[in-house]
């Protein structure tokens, strides 16, 4: 039995004694509280990357088979087909996508190479420079998608270094909101782990939210790495609540590892609900490089569709 369920399985049994006790006292309808599930469960296809560059038409009609309903791409895009093939493809799947992501123009045959020569030349084209290139390319494929959210994966733990890198990237931000604020798209920014590390005393992340404009700059809340770096969901979904519209749900095992969700040590029913009560809309399965991917979607797909929170 997973660890989770146990928990849930236990809590029931006081939650139906706590009913009992309830009906006993008369207390009134108000007082009994009404569990909810999550709706339209997404799936960050940055967790099954391997299988996409293997068969990308396969492993989303996979995904749909295992329940999921919407998908975001990750920050290497469609793989090379084009957007009217791509949404002709979610179509036939019944899925969805509705952020999107932003990938680097990449040069002509770059996905010819291997692997790793792929990635490499991502990160190097993935750098604050391309920026604002980056959004404008990813805006024509947003707008044949109908994607209202635009999300930026990040930037790299090296351009956190100085609160001067920091205010260049918040500048770079609120210029790639401008961008999209034309198209009627809300751009957002993807955390890691680094964006809480104090600089001078002051945290990068703190600053980004505090710096740009809520009206055309939102952010991605991961569950995994805000833990990771040492922050609190429940904190900033309270200090900022309204500039977050989607986030990933990514598991942190008692190692500081990945997991999948449910298998960890993150509250995902409180995480949930805080998240939706503050805007939430979409939610986005993920986790980075899983042993086995297609295992790893099918287990926290089972965990969230029975969740309450």
């Amino acid at each position: 039995m997973r660890r989770r369920e146990f928990l849930y399985l236990t809590s029931g049994v006081v939650l139906s004694s706590g009913f009992l006790s309830a009906c006993s006292q008369e207390l009134t309808r108000q007082e009994i509280v009404t569990k909810a599930r999550l709706e339209n469960i997404g799936l960050q296809l940055s967790t099954v990357t391997s299988l996409m560059l293997k068969d990308f038409e396969g492993t989303l009609a996979r995904a749909a088979e295992i329940g999921y309903s919407q998908v975001e791409f990750s920050a290497m895009g469609f793989l090379g087909r084009p957007a009217n093939y791509v949404q002709q493809l979610l179509t036939e799947n019944n899925l969805s996508a509705p952020v999107g992501r932003i990938s680097p123009v990449l040069p002509e045959g770059t996905m010819q190479l291997s692997r790793d020569e792929i990635f490499k030349v991502f990160r190097e084209r993935g750098k604050p420079e391309f920026l604002l290139e980056n959004v404008r390319n990813a805006i024509a494929d947003a707008e044949h998608l109908n994607q209202k959210y635009l999300n930026l994966p990040g930037m790299m733990a090296e351009h956190f270094s100085t609160l001067d890198q920091v205010k260049r990237n918040i500048e770079l931000l609120n210029q790639a909101g401008d961008l999209c604020s034309e198209h009627g798209i809300l751009f957002g920014y993807h955390n890691h782990n680094w964006e809480f590390a104090p600089i001078d005393g002051v945290v990068p992340y703190d600053l980004m939210l505090e710096q740009t404009d809520p009206g055309k700059v939102g952010f991605q809340l991961d569950s995994y790495w805000i833990v990771k770096g040492g922050g609190s969901f429940d904190d900033y979904l309270t200090r900022f609540a309204g500039r977050f519209p989607s986030c990933h749900l990514k598991d942190i095992d008692n190692n500081g590892d990945f997991a999948d969700v449910g298998d960890g040590e993150i509250d995902f029913p409180a995480f949930t609900r805080k998240a939706i009560a503050q805007g939430t809309k979409h939610f986005f399965v993920e986790r980075d490089n899983p042993p086995t991917p297609e295992q790893s979607i099918e287990r926290s797909y089972a965990y969230l569709n029975q969740m309450t929170f």
